[in-house]
Parts: C-alpha cells; sequence; structure tokens
C-alpha cells in the first residue's frame, strides 16, 4: 500500500467514526466499525475504479460494516436471551458549561432522538442519517446505497413522516400520564 493511499484513507477516519458513532451507538463498538471498514477499504483498493469519491466508497464500507456489526449485536443478545446494549451518544460540545440540569436535559433528549431514529426501517435510517445528519446530497447518498436518487429522497420523506408520528405518539402518551 502507498503512503498517498494510506494517507487518503486515514484523513477520512473521522468522518467514517461519526458515521459509525451514529449508526452503532458506542464508542468501542465504532473504533471496531471503522478499523474494520479500514481492513476491508485497503485489501479492496484494487476495486475501488473511482467512479465515484473515495469518501462515498469508504462511507459505503463503513455503512457496511456497522449493519454488520448491529446485525451481530443482534444476533449475540438474541441467543443470550437479552435486549442490545443500547449506547447513547454524548450531548455535544459546550455541554461542560451547561448546568446539570441542562445538561441532563439534553443527554435525554440526545438519547429520545437517537432511540427514534434506530427504530426506523434499515433502508429509511440509512438514507435518512446519510443526508440529515452526515450532510451528503441526495445523488451521493443515492450513489452510496446503490439506489435512484426518487428512491433516496422517498426514503428521507417517509423516515421523517415516521419520526413525526413517533414524536406525536410520545409526546400525546405524556400528556394523559400528566
Amino acid at each position: 500500500m502507498s503512503g498517498a493511499l494510506a494517507s487518503d484513507i486515514a484523513s477520512h477516519v473521522p468522518r467514517m467514526y461519526r458515521v459509525a458513532l451514529r449508526l452503532v451507538s458506542d464508542e468501542d463498538a465504532a473504533l471496531d466499525v471503522v478499523q474494520e471498514a479500514c481492513t476491508k477499504a485497503v485489501a479492496g483498493m484494487g476495486e475501488f475504479d473511482g467512479r465515484s469519491a473515495l469518501a462515498t466508497w469508504l462511507h459505503t464500507i463503513t455503512v457496511r460494516c456497522a449493519s454488520d456489526a448491529l446485525r451481530g449485536r443482534q444476533r449475540q443478545a438474541a441467543a443470550m436471551g437479552d435486549e442490545p446494549p443500547d449506547g447513547q451518544l454524548e450531548s455535544g460540545a459546550g455541554s461542560e458549561a451547561a448546568s446539570p440540569s441542562v445538561a441532563a436535559e439534553q443527554k435525554e433528549l440526545s438519547g429520545l432522538a437517537m432511540d427514534l431514529v434506530r427504530s426506523l426501517p434499515e433502508d429509511c435510517r440509512s438514507a435518512f442519517l446519510l443526508t440529515q445528519l452526515d450532510g451528503y446530497s441526495y445523488d451521493e447518498a443515492a450513489r452510496i446505497e446503490g439506489q435512484p436518487r426518487g428512491t433516496i429522497a422517498s426514503r428521507v420523506y417517509r423516515a421523517k413522516k415516521l419520526l413525526l408520528e413517533q414524536m406525536n405518539a410520545r409526546i400525546d402518551g405524556r400528556a394523559r400520564s400528566c
């Protein structure tokens, strides 16, 4: 492997980690996913034909590795009769300065948001994460997913609709319990 190739892949690792963390919701698992994705990228570099950007190709590998990790975690949990572990994302930059009550509320909202996103069907979740959280255009997401642009747009629309329905159901449930 050339030094330039290693440098190219290494420059994408932070974004690969953010993608993996959003998908698996566990820092250690995200590191494992990125390591696996980098290994697969190096091993499969001969298959990279340059029709898409290197970032797009690496993102696709990362998403597939994260999906594999999630399926493995679900199989392991099913075999043990448990629910899969539920990691939480950090509350974000600047949370150290926030009061404990604000930090707790932010953490609760972040956990709720990620729970709702994780409950989406896999195809909708992937399209939603790519376009709404990772900042890819619909065209880039379509190349990553190997789907037409219209399919990505419809999945994002469906994801937003499902998220809104879930939020409304939770709000209604809380209002009744008061």
